[in-house]
């Protein structure tokens, strides 16, 4: 049966939802109605409509996610820029904590890991000026994700009286606090190994385990994280039975100056080789970036995948929109908002994907997108 124009898109709903069409792709529905009807342009008008069914969007997405260039952020002396993030909840341990807050300096990768009972402001500001700001000192930055405890008043306010600058990673992207969030799955797998049974004794692992993961030479810096903050290697149990090469100084005033020169060779060794491995890095990571970005006033998907109460996550659509391109902060970074009256987010480009319309004017005027027509 030869399709008039006028009716190619009653023939593309039949066949694409509802019992006859199922949502199962260009593919099959292009079969399917290849058995049955013709008309010129069938298969681009079928990729068409399937592009734009926005059920199958919502939950699908694109086949290929975007991804953007990788930024760089180096950091030039110790305790200038730390990251922070907590872990858990974990089995109430026999010391009560069911959390553990982890404290990480970016440039000589040493790490504070605490055992908290709550994840609470208060509790991990505590934590945080007396463990931490006390003993090495406040940095310039400090850097979360968007957790309630680190966007809190009481968070804010601590640090802003002691004087330093609070910055988040973008909302459902954990990759611009990477260095902490590996961390975590490394002593986490390490926990996994030696907790007894009943895993309540997490608690009693983890200074041990920093013990070790301080005196071993981390692989984006080629020094150990003690060697880089303190200038001097730690003396681990295994050294009391082998015992370590002998380096005393005639006094202290030689000792003072032999360190201030190691300091200074050690900084500048970890400068150049943290710059060899982020560029080495970010060359790797380049080579699969697939999208230049999208251009304000726009309309995209964004990648949202929220989990409501009472509702199963698998049945829940993971792809909302669509939004609009408001600015462009940067090669990555975008403001969006969804519809006249939303409110403005901002989110990395790799939670994006392009809008390519819907195929009725009911799902535009649903799902707030508006006239697509103008855009694409």
């Amino acid at each position: 049966m030869v399709v008039p124009k006028a009716k190619v898109p009653d023939v593309l709903q039949l066949y694409d939802s509802g019992c006859s069409g199922g949502h199962l792709g260009v593919k099959r529905t292009l079969l399917k109605i290849r058995e049955r009807f013709y008309w010129v342009h069938c298969r681009d008008d079928v990729e068409d409509w399937c592009r734009k069914c926005t059920s199958c969007a919502a939950v699908k997405g694109p086949q290929i996610r975007s991804r953007g260039a990788l930024k760089l952020y180096n950091i030039g002396a110790p305790w200038e820029r730390i990251p922070i993030d907590v872990a858990g909840p974990f089995p109430e341990s026999e010391s009560g904590n069911k959390y553990f807050m982890v404290v990480m300096d970016y440039f000589t990768k040493w790490p504070e890991v605490f055992a908290i009972p709550n994840q609470e402001a208060s509790t991990i500001a505590d934590k945080l000026v007396h463990e931490v700001f006390c003993r090495f000192g406040v940095p310039l930055e400090i850097h979360s994700d968007q957790g309630r405890n680190f966007e809190s008043q009481i968070f804010q306010e601590t640090c802003r009286v002691m004087g330093t600058h609070k910055t988040r990673t973008t909302s459902y992207h954990p990759q611009s606090d990477g260095m902490v969030e590996r961390f975590n799955q490394t002593l986490e797998r390490y926990l996994a190994k030696v907790v007894e049974k009943r895993q309540r004794d997490w608690g009693r692992h983890i200074q041990p385990f920093l013990l070790s993961y301080r005196s071993a030479v981390h692989e984006s810096t080629s020094v150990t994280p003690a060697f880089a903050n303190f200038g001097r290697e730690l003396r681990l149990p295994a050294d009391l039975i082998t015992g370590i090469p002998p380096d005393a100084p005639r006094s202290i005033t030689d000792y003072a100056n032999d360190l201030r020169n190691k300091m200074n060779n050690i900084y500048e060794h970890v400068r150049q080789t943290g710059q060899q491995t982020s560029e080495k890095m970010k060359t790797r990571y380049d080579r699969k970036m697939n999208n230049k970005g999208f251009d304000e006033g726009s309309l995209v998907w964004l990648h949202n995948p929220v989990r409501s109460k009472g509702r199963s996550p698998k049945l829940q659509a993971k792809w909302d929109g669509p939004y609009r391109i408001v600015t462009r902060i940067n090669d990555v970074t975008y403001r969006i908002q969804k519809g006249a009256r939303g409110t403005p987010k901002i989110v990395h480009m790799d939670r994006l994907a392009r809008y390519y319309g819907a195929n009725n004017a009911r799902d535009e005027h649903v799902l707030g997108g508006g006239s697509v027509a103008r855009h694409y």
